[in-house]
């Protein structure tokens, strides 16, 4: 295919410079798809039931959480306490003309400032209680001086480990190295009142679907006497929830739980990447705009252009089925809408049946006529589906949802590539950029001193770390699992930008589409009534060119790269809603002459006659990314080999 093929939305892509993003597997769903994720429920007596909603939501006023800056300046109680040397008061706040007080560390997601531990005042909480020491055992894993975390390593037999099979993730013993160096670094940085984070490695047995064996896991892991996990088995919700019963946090464990499992888990299982009901209710409604109703433009076969867009759903589940009550609700959801699915398919992850369940799967699409399939599930599927889709001549438009890393141009190269010419996607990951401005990569080298050697864990795990620290650096020395998730209830919304409401001038000459790099974070209730207990809170949308030549994530030059629209642009969960003007052209073509009439004319009115509108790599760091340049910390390795320079 040359860049003037119509059956192709988008042009011919240059070479570009990229390596690494930032990996963690999600589910999300585009247009009117049901969400299905690889995080299920053990059917048996085991699960756990955490405490009520009103308990959870209560516990950020929990008495023994520290007092923030912002909270202290507005009581005029500054003077009470230690903020120690590394506070800055005058970091701006997101996209607004507010300041925060932050660790002056170089991060986005930097902490708000609490009091030092050991200071030159006494410590005393939000609640009024003096803290003479840090309480010693507050909590299973937590000593005076230590806070045990296990992290697990998936057997083999579980899907986690095809990922580093993949080369998407570093081996075990360089996953093991860097995790490592990322705690290490943290326990230097964030306040955890005279403790210290250990993690040791724990070995999976089980193939991370079955509940027996992820029970046996957690038993063990329990045993250990761990206050966290960080990572679990793939495919089910066992592991977590028996950790749960007994008193442990997991931090990222497994692909995607529901916000109904993390809700029975409260206040024990956390995660980074968006839920399948953030996702699937977050962006229903750009999809049922955008996509829905509309004709299969970007379809492979010329005969489905022309046609109104009939969507397939093929999503994954476990056996026996645990995402009924979800696919239910969304369903009656879409109706009430006006946006059905025509088919919905689910498929087992039975490596012996896989390829012929695909083949299955591809006749029935086929024969009902499907314009354009919706993909949630593993990373192995969409290679046999797409290879069964050419055997059978059938050439639809393919929408990725981000599940399993599917958003990734290493695992996208794997698909076939006239297929993928056809693919386009929702993802909580944020847009790409040259690993060394990326938010973790930058930390890590300014503390050390020195680039990552272990990149793909850096850049992986350093967000799942990150989430760690921040709990336990909000919590307080009384460290239980109410205080940390008390902490991360209180941590500012961070990262995201206010592009809902905004005219197309204001997001073109406020600097909204200049790029975006850093995903909305935040924890706790929101609006409709549900809790939050992951992260990320927006997702921005991408589409395959290949013909992009350039590195995938591992470094391997070749043709295939996603590209994000609106240069990484992201769109809330809660409300992704664009301006009028931003049509499904906008959102695939490359520069606004390729879209033209009146936003382009109204750009060229500004002096901005060719505007960039989507990117494969972002090689500099967004205007609203940007953080003061901070000198390392005394002590750190990087100031330490500075001194010596000397």
């Amino acid at each position: 295919m040359n860049g003037n093929d119509p059956r192709r939305p988008w042009p011919h892509r240059s070479f570009v410079a990229t390596r690494l993003p930032s990996l963690v597997v999600v589910a999300a769903l585009f247009a009117g798809a049901i969400v299905a994720s690889a995080a299920g429920r053990s059917a048996s007596g085991h699960d756990y039931r955490g405490p009520s909603r009103e308990e959870i939501v209560a516990y950020a006023q929990h008495p023994d959480l520290p007092v923030t800056y912002d909270r202290a300046a507005a009581t005029g109680t500054l003077e009470a306490y230690d903020w120690g040397e590394h506070c800055d008061p005058t970091r701006r706040y997101n996209d607004t003309d507010r300041t925060l007080a932050r660790l002056a560390i170089p991060s986005v997601y930097a902490p708000p400032c609490v009091p030092v531990w050991g200071g030159s005042k006494p410590w005393v909480s939000a609640g009024g209680r003096l803290f003479a020491d840090n309480g010693g055992a507050t909590a299973p894993g937590v000593s005076a001086d230590e806070i045990l975390v296990a992290f697990y390593l998936p057997a083999e037999q579980d899907i986690a480990k095809q990922l580093e099979h993949f080369g998407v993730f570093d081996g075990a013993d360089a996953t093991v190295e860097g995790v490592r160096a990322l705690v290490e670094m943290s326990n230097s940085l964030y306040e955890t009142y005279g403790r210290r984070v250990r993690v040791v490695p724990f070995q999976a047995s089980g193939d991370g679907r079955s509940p027996s064996a992820a029970r046996a896991d957690a038993v063990r892991v329990v045993e250990m006497g761990a206050f966290a996990s960080i990572g679990g088995p793939s495919q089910t919700s066992a592991y977590l929830l028996e950790l749960a019963r007994n008193g442990v946090l997991c931090i990222q464990c497994g692909y995607a739980s529901t916000d109904d499992v993390l809700l029975n888990a409260a206040p024990y299982a956390w995660g980074y990447q968006a839920t399948p009901d953030q996702l699937l209710y977050g962006t229903f409604g750009l999809g049922a705009g955008m996509v829905v109703g509309h004709t299969a433009q970007y379809a492979g076969d010329e005969t489905m252009r022309g046609r109104t867009r009939r969507l397939g759903v093929v999503h994954y589940e476990q056996d026996p089925p645990v995402f009924g009550p979800l696919k239910k609700a969304a369903i009656e959801r879409y109706a009430a809408q006006g946006a059905t699915a025509d088919v919905i398919i689910q498929y087992i992850l039975d490596p012996n049946t896989l390829n012929a369940q695909a083949q299955a799967i591809i006749g029935r699409l086929k024969r009902e006529g499907i314009t354009s399939v919706v993909f949630m599930g593993d990373p192995l599927m969409p290679r046999l589906l797409m290879q069964q889709a050419e055997k059978q001549n059938y050439h639809p438009e393919w929408l990725f949802t981000g599940t399993a890393l599917t958003d990734t141009s290493s695992v996208g190269r794997l698909y076939d590539r006239d297929q993928m010419a056809h693919t386009f996607g929702a993802s909580s990951n944020p847009a790409r950029t040259v690993p060394e401005i990326s938010e973790q990569w930058r930390l890590y080298q300014w503390w050390y001193g020195t680039p990552p050697p272990h990149p793909k864990t850096v850049l992986a795990w350093g967000p799942i770390v990150q989430l760690l620290f921040l709990g336990i650096h909000l919590a307080g020395p009384n460290l239980s699992a109410a205080t940390f998730a008390g902490g991360l209830f209180n941590y500012p919304p961070t990262g995201g930008t206010q592009v809902v409401g905004k005219s197309v001038l204001e997001l073109f000459t406020g600097g909204y589409l200049l790029g975006d790099t850093t995903p909305a974070i935040s924890f706790g209730p929101r609006q409709d009534g549900s809790v939050d207990f992951v992260a990320i809170d927006d997702f921005t949308i991408s589409w395959w060119n290949p013909d992009a030549e350039g590195p995938d994530e591992n470094g391997t030059l070749g043709h295939g790269l996603w590209t994000y629209s609106g240069m990484g642009m992201r769109l809330p969960l809660g409300e992704p809603n664009l301006p009028p003007e931003l049509t499904e052209d906008f959102l695939f073509k490359e520069y606004l002459s390729q879209v033209g009439g009146p936003l382009y004319e109204m750009a060229k009115s500004l002096g901005l006659d060719d505007v960039r509108i989507a990117q494969t790599l972002l090689d500099a760091t967004p205007p609203f990314d940007q953080v003061p340049e901070y000198q390392p910390w005394p002590g750190s390795p990087a100031a330490t080999a500075a001194k010596g320079n000397t």
